[in-house]
């Protein structure tokens, strides 16, 4: 009887360990942003910078704030609205980075080849993600304050440029509430 007691209290204080996990109590959220580029120049070339701030523009970051144990960038697409076209204008190349809030530590999040513009109007594209920038933005969404700057680099086959380039973006948040 008592190995049998001795037993039970092992099993029991095993069962009482893993319940307290604090694991069990996080919480997995997804959710969206997106970031828009007003481009209008009148070359074929164009380079500009945002300073993103998560915890205000997505409300589940700003609840969770300091709880939040990570942020992972699992999608990426891209789409361009208001184009003034041109027959056949491309896009030739472009990048975009991510930096910390105060333009440093600039890393590649998104590499993108040619791509034709009247193509991409209103119509969502996928694209490929540069794992160093998606660490980079995980760790720094992640984290108080959750801001960022984006930059978005390109080059296109004929000037002028006249368009809003759209990026969206899906992430998963991990967070504990107890934290």
């Amino acid at each position: 009887m008592k190995k049998f007691g001795i037993l039970f209290l092992a099993v029991f204080g095993l069962f009482m360990i893993n319940a307290c996990d604090e694991d069990l109590l996080d919480v997995t959220e997804t959710f969206e942003f997106s970031e828009e580029f007003v481009v209008d120049a009148n070359v074929a070339s164009y380079a500009n910078s945002q300073l993103i701030d998560l915890a205000e523009d997505v409300d589940l970051i700003d609840d969770y704030g300091n709880k939040i144990k990570e942020v992972v960038i699992t999608k990426a697409d891209f789409w361009l609205k208001d184009l003034a076209e041109i027959e056949g204008q491309k896009l030739e190349s472009g990048s975009l980075y991510v930096s910390n809030p105060d333009g440093t530590g600039k890393t590649a999040i998104i590499l993108m080849g040619e791509y034709v513009l009247a193509d991409l109007v209103d119509t969502p594209t996928a694209l490929s993600l540069e794992q160093a920038g998606v660490e980079k933005l995980d760790d720094l969404a992640s984290n108080p304050p959750h801001r960022f700057m984006l930059h978005y680099e390109a080059n296109f086959s004929e000037a002028p440029l006249d368009f809003t380039v759209v990026f969206d973006f899906e992430a998963k948040m991990v967070a504990n509430p107890l934290n």
